[in-house]
């Protein structure tokens, strides 16, 4: 099986607004294309703004991510240390939600 990655370089803000456009629509065009005269079909798509984080280490966490990662528990924090206050005093209500 084969895994078909498409990363896309877009300059970041060293460009027009007008430019990035044009660059993210004709992004959409050329998968097309690809898809439909190479009979490829890309699987994966990453968009980056420039080379710096693009390492070995970093495209193969995209290509093969972990499926089965450990979630912690959430942990209840523990209640305030130490003396908590004085306890509250409830009147009892009688039947008719008087207090005696």
């Amino acid at each position: 099986m084969y895994i078909q990655l498409f990363i896309y370089s877009m300059p970041g803000y060293t460009c027009s607004i007008k430019e990035r456009m044009l660059y993210s629509s004709c992004k959409n065009r050329l998968l097309d294309e690809v898809e439909r005269d190479y009979q490829l079909e890309v699987t994966k798509k990453m968009e980056i703004d420039s080379g710096d984080g693009l390492t070995e280490d970093f495209l193969y966490e995209e290509m093969h991510p972990m499926e089965h990662t450990l979630k912690q528990a959430f942990a209840k924090p523990r209640g305030p240390g130490g003396k908590r206050g004085n306890k509250r005093l409830i009147k009892e209500t009688g039947e008719n939600g008087e207090g005696n």
